[in-house]
């Protein structure tokens, strides 16, 4: 069948055709292996081909198919009383999706819900961050500020936004001593210019991902937010779709500052890819003051599925068993270091950042001004060209984009990946990156 028909609209793009895939990697109808070094879209952790998920699959839809999601399934039972020992403490009360975006949607929602039955019906905003991406429904294109709202802004929410941290195109410069201290109270100070009383929440990322580039902030960043929220009664929402469950080396972003946030929102390597599915874990105390006001927060069709809560309780007991999230922090802390040992020189590499099996590398055609490829270039779709060619895939970005627009490779490969991997997504990646060079220079 012709491509135009099997996809819903053509992009510029020659798509690869997959036929089959086994632990970190992929194999194409024309025969070729390619390492998957971007575990797809950032959401392959336990590895493909996982036998003991198929049987899980295959046991929990001959035994149960469907249940309305006000009941509850054996299989929704066990993935909660598992995941409250993932989350923070306190914050282990589950509302079920089919992905991110809409996990991202209902996390809005629940906040707007909590202040109206709080009496404070007029918390309507959600504040986020300048070149921030949250998903694709409408009130999480609300949310962000990525190019993807372009054709959407005469009908999305008019949101207010707030300078990033940790970019050196913000308003602050780099080297000013506490420069995401400042960034922070940004936050506050759009509080205050917004008026509190109309304030719902704060959403970001903890460590930014495609709008980004894999970017942690300094220690000092999440901390100051926790902070600002309480003061002003806003609640605090953790986007972890990409960063959670592992990613990072721990089992959430937020736990390396010791933070904890109101709501966490939860996705992509909650079911490995397995099944979609998606969640938000908001704090009891907000759920039970919703109860007391019997406030209705409706269900998707789908929410709580047997089948994608068994697989997702499936996907975390590998996790735990085989060490996974350890294993993340070790090897990544390996990867990482290659990385910069290989690439920091690189004329088209302006910086190297990252945790875990969490890293972005920034492409620029300036490194000592550290000035972006200019959008038309198409520099990392380029590079991932070139990456693929010689066998491996990995996850395209923005690096700091917006308007100044910006190119970054997210190197997010599966947790089961040995030194083996970390030796070829390094000499792969400089690979790529010097083959295309000679190309944007001349």
């Amino acid at each position: 069948m012709p491509e135009q028909q099997v996809l819903f609209m053509r992009g510029p793009w020659n798509p690869l055709h997959i036929e089959r895939a086994e632990g970190a990697y992929l194999y194409t109808s024309d025969g070729r292996r390619l390492l998957d070094a971007g575990s797809g879209a950032v959401v392959v952790n336990v590895g493909q081909g996982r036998e003991e998920l198929s049987r899980i699959a295959e046991r929990t839809v001959r035994r149960l198919n469907y249940v309305v999601p006000v009941w509850i399934s054996p299989e929704r039972e066990r993935l909660v009383e598992r995941l409250a020992r993932w989350t923070p403490p306190g914050v282990n009360r589950f509302f079920f999706t089919s992905g991110g975006s809409e996990s991202v949607e209902m996390a809005l929602k629940f906040a707007i819900l909590y202040h109206k039955v709080s009496g404070e019906p007029s918390r309507t905003k959600i504040i986020s961050r300048r070149f921030s991406y949250h998903g694709n429904t409408m009130g999480a294109l609300s949310a962000g500020s990525s190019l993807r709202r372009a054709d959407y802004e005469h009908v999305l929410f008019d949101w207010p936004k707030i300078p990033p941290s940790y970019c050196y195109r913000c308003p602050f410069d780099k080297t000013y001593p506490g420069c995401d201290i400042d960034c922070a109270e940004a936050l506050e100070r759009e509080i205050e210019r917004q008026g509190a009383h109309t304030v719902a929440a704060f959403i970001a990322e903890p460590m930014m991902g495609a709008s980004g580039g894999a970017v942690p902030p300094v220690k000092e960043y999440w901390p100051r937010l926790r902070e600002i929220c309480d003061r002003h009664g806003v609640l605090l929402i953790a986007d972890e779709v990409m960063t959670g469950f592992g990613r990072t080396g721990r089992r959430f972003a937020v736990e390396h500052w010791n933070v904890k946030p109101d709501i966490i929102v939860g996705g992509k390597g909650l079911t490995g890819g397995y099944v979609p599915m998606g969640m938000i874990a908001v704090d009891d105390r907000l759920v039970e003051k919703c109860e007391d006001a019997h406030a209705d927060f409706m269900f998707f069709t789908y929410s709580a599925h047997p089948l994608a809560c068994a697989i997702a309780d499936g996907v975390l007991s590998i996790m735990e068993r085989e060490r996974l999230v350890e294993h993340a922090a070790e090897i990544g802390a390996r990867l990482g270091a290659q990385l910069k040992e290989r690439l920091s020189g690189h004329p088209m590499v302006g910086d190297i950042r990252g945790s875990g099996l969490f890293w972005g590398i920034e492409l620029v055609r300036d490194r000592e001004r550290r000035i972006p490829f200019p959008s038309y270039a198409k520099c990392v779709s380029r590079v991932l060209g070139e990456a693929v060619r010689r066998g491996m895939f990995f996850y395209p970005a923005t690096g700091m984009a917006g308007a100044a627009g910006g190119d970054a490779m997210m190197i997010t490969p599966p947790f089961v990946i040995g030194d083996q991997e970390v030796e070829f997504i390094v000499n792969t990646a400089r690979a790529a990156l010097d083959e295309v060079y000679p190309t944007m220079t001349s």
